[in-house]
């Protein structure tokens, strides 16, 4: 089994969930959004009102370097980040959640330690009746640092 066929089985635990966070925004629940998640070139995740990570596409695991996504699923995301950035990142996450964009640039590591620098885009969830049900975070590699 290729690793990238690894990885997809290994964060199939958190299609339920995924498919609960799509559907409150009015996409079918169906496979189909998570088919389209999981064909996007970026790291792609949906991280739930409180910041926690609870999906991961394949792409995403494969340039974070994440072998063994149950130890990253269900994290805080800030906490994933360098000390440094925690703070920054958990800001612009929190702006996120009052319905705007939100758009920066930041170091991280890779799950192995390998230097990357990402270009980052926020975007609010919103349901039918008006809340953010969760944050839709997009990640870039921007280039090695």
């Amino acid at each position: 089994m290729s690793v990238h066929h690894q990885s997809y089985h290994a964060h199939r635990s958190t299609d339920a969930r995924s498919l609960e966070v799509v559907s409150q925004v009015g996409l079918d629940s169906s496979d189909l959004a998570l088919c389209l998640l999981e064909q996007s070139p970026d790291c792609v995740k949906i991280l739930s009102v409180d910041g926690t990570l609870d999906f991961m596409n394949c792409n995403g695991l494969d340039a974070m370097e994440i072998d063994e996504p149950e130890k990253v699923l269900g994290q805080l995301w800030w906490h994933l980040w360098p000390d440094h950035s925690q703070a920054m990142v958990e800001a612009n996450f929190r702006s996120s959640l009052g319905g705007r964009t939100v758009q920066f640039e930041a170091f991280c590591p890779t799950a192995r330690g390998n230097p990357r620098n990402w270009s980052v885009n926020l975007k609010p969830m919103i349901a039918r009746d008006g809340p953010v049900v969760s944050v839709l975070a997009t990640s870039r590699e921007i280039g090695s640092a």
